[in-house]
C-alpha cells in the first residue's frame, strides 16, 4: 500500500500541520520523481481580522523552530513577524526577574498573528503566519479548496470526503490536520477505526491595543510570564506584537472575568498607561488546547498530525505540528500508507511526544507550587538573578525556566536537570539562607 504516480492526497485543515505535511511530502515526492496531487481543505482564509480569519493561538514561534524552518528554506518575513523576543520576564508577588539565553545569539523567537489581525484593527502590512505557510504549500504545488468537510466515509478501501451531500474527492491518503475541532474529529471517530480525539482544556486570550511606542517602552522585546495568586489562574503570558499585546490565560476554566481580573491586578497595572480602562469591546477568544494524546492517530490510508494527534503540553504547538507532519510525510512517502507502516514508523514520534508530556505535567505542577510558596519562589528567583548578572558562565537554574516556558527543550531533559542532586541541595540551602539573611539585616538596621 504505497503512493503511486497520480495518487491523490487530501489534507483536512490548512493550519501549520496541514501546510507542513504538504510542503514536506511534496519535496520528497519531487526528489523521488513522483507526481502526486495535494488538496488542502480549509474554510478560513487567514486574512480576515478577528476570529473568522484566525486559528486562535498565542502565536509564539520558538527559537528551535525558527532555526528548523530556516534550514528548510522557510524564512519568516517582516510582514509575518510582529515582534522579536530577546528575553523572558517572570513576575511573582514578591518581585520580577529577567532571563536571557546565550542561545539567542544564533536563534530568535518570533511572535506572530495567526490571522489577519485583531478584531477592529486598522493595521496594514500584516500577514498571518498560517497564511504565509499555506502560500508556501501552494508554491510547492498544493491546491487549496475553501470547502467545509462535513462527511467522511470509507466506501471500498479509500476515504471519501463530502460537503453537504456532494462528494468532493476520493483520496488515496487522508491527512487529518484539523486541530482539536470536535465535529471533524467525531466524524472520523464514528468510522470505528479506533481513533479518539485528544482531551482538551479551555484557555482565554485577548488582544489589547496599547500602541507600539508604549509596548516598546513597558514590555520591551520580552515575553512576560505572571505567576500570581489569582483564583482560577495558573499563569498568564503577555506577548508583545507591535501595537498590541496578547494576554493568554491558563487556568481551570478561564473566562472573560479572569482576563479583566488580571488586567486590574496591581502587578499588571504598572505596565499599563495611567488610567487604563479595559475596553468594553476588545478581541478575545476561548480556544481549547490539547492536554493529552489522540488514540490511534492512523489507519489504512489515514494519518493525523499536529493537535489532532500529539502536541507538547501547553507549549510550542506549532513546533509539534512541524515534528508530527514531517514524520508522517516521511512515513507515507518512504515506507507506505498502510496501518502497519504508520504504526512502525510514525507512532514512535507520537509516543515520544506523549511520554515527554508526562514530565511536563510534573514540571508545571511543581512550578505552580513554587509560585505560591513564597520562600521557595523568592529563593529560586534570587538564584536566577545572580546567574543573570554573568551570562558568560553556566546558567543552569535560569535555563530550566527558559526551556520550560519557551518550549525550546524537551520536558524530560528539563526534568532530569531539575532533579540533579546539586540543583536540589542548592535550592533548599538558599531557602534556609534567604530568611536568615533577611532577619539578620532587619535586626542590623534597627
Amino acid at each position: 500500500m504505497i503512493l503511486h504516480d497520480g495518487a491523490r492526497i487530501a489534507i483536512i485543515g490548512g493550519g501549520p500541520a496541514g501546510s507542513f505535511f504538504s510542503i514536506f511530502a511534496s519535496k520528497l515526492a519531487r526528489d523521488m520523481g513522483k507526481a502526486l496531487d495535494f488538496t488542502i481543505y480549509e474554510r478560513k482564509s487567514f486574512v480576515s481580522h478577528g476570529a473568522s480569519g484566525c486559528n486562535m493561538c498565542a502565536g509564539v514561534v520558538s527559537e528551535s523552530l525558527v532555526q528548523n524552518l530556516a534550514l528548510e528554506g522557510i524564512n519568516l518575513p517582516a510582514t509575518v513577524v510582529r515582534w522579536g523576543i530577546e528575553s523572558y520576564f517572570f513576575h511573582i508577588e514578591g518581585g520580577s526577574v529577567e532571563i536571557k539565553s546565550s542561545r539567542l545569539r544564533q536563534r530568535g523567537i518570533a511572535t506572530v498573528f495567526r490571522g489577519g489581525g485583531p478584531a477592529g484593527s486598522l493595521a496594514k502590512g500584516i500577514q498571518s503566519f498560517d497564511d504565509f505557510l499555506l502560500q508556501k504549500a501552494v508554491e510547492h504545488g498544493a491546491h487549496v479548496k475553501r470547502s467545509l468537510i462535513d462527511g467522511i466515509c470509507m466506501e471500498g478501501e479509500k476515504p471519501r470526503l463530502y460537503s453537504g451531500k456532494n462528494m468532493l474527492q476520493e483520496c488515496d491518503l487522508l491527512v487529518g490536520a484539523f486541530g482539536i475541532k470536535a465535529s471533524t474529529g467525531k466524524m472520523y471517530e464514528d468510522l470505528g477505526s479506533g481513533y479518539k480525539v485528544p482531551p482538551t482544556i479551555k484557555t482565554a486570550q485577548s488582544e489589547i491595543e496599547l500602541g507600539s511606542d508604549w509596548v516598546v517602552h513597558r514590555f520591551g522585546h520580552a515575553i512576560h510570564i505572571f505567576l500570581l495568586r489569582i483564583p482560577g489562574i495558573k499563569f498568564v503570558s503577555v506577548i508583545p506584537k507591535g501595537d498590541y499585546i496578547t494576554v493568554s490565560v491558563l487556568g481551570k476554566d478561564p473566562k472573560l472575568d479572569h482576563i479583566k481580573a488580571f488586567l486590574g491586578h496591581h502587578s499588571m497595572k504598572k505596565f499599563l498607561p495611567s488610567g487604563f480602562q479595559v475596553p468594553e469591546k476588545f478581541c478575545h477568544c476561548f480556544p481549547k488546547i490539547s492536554v493529552g494524546a489522540a488514540r490511534k492517530p492512523f489507519a489504512n490510508r489515514t494519518v493525523f498530525v499536529g493537535d489532532a494527534s500529539s502536541s507538547r503540553l501547553y507549549k510550542d504547538g506549532i513546533g509539534s505540528a512541524y515534528i508530527t507532519a514531517k514524520a508522517a510525510a516521511h512515513t507515507a512517502l518512504l515506507e507506505g500508507i498502510g496501518e502497519k507502516d504508520f504504526q512502525e514508523h510514525y507512532l514512535p514520534t507520537c509516543k515520544s511526544l506523549n511520554r515527554d508530556n508526562l514530565f511536563g505535567q510534573f514540571l508545571f505542577a511543581a512550578n505552580h507550587l513554587m509560585s505560591i510558596v513564597s520562600p521557595i519562589s523568592r529563593s529560586y528567583f534570587n538564584i536566577v538573578q545572580r546567574e543573570q548578572k554573568n551570562l558568560q558562565k553556566n546558567t543552569p537554574y535560569s535555563d530550566i525556566l527558559w526551556d520550560m516556558f519557551t518550549g525550546s527543550r524537551f520536558y524530560k531533559d528539563i526534568f532530569l536537570r531539575a532533579l540533579h542532586p546539586s540543583f536540589v541541595v542548592y535550592l533548599f540551602s538558599a531557602m534556609v539562607i534567604y530568611p536568615v539573611k533577611k532577619v539578620f539585616f532587619s535586626f542590623k538596621n534597627r
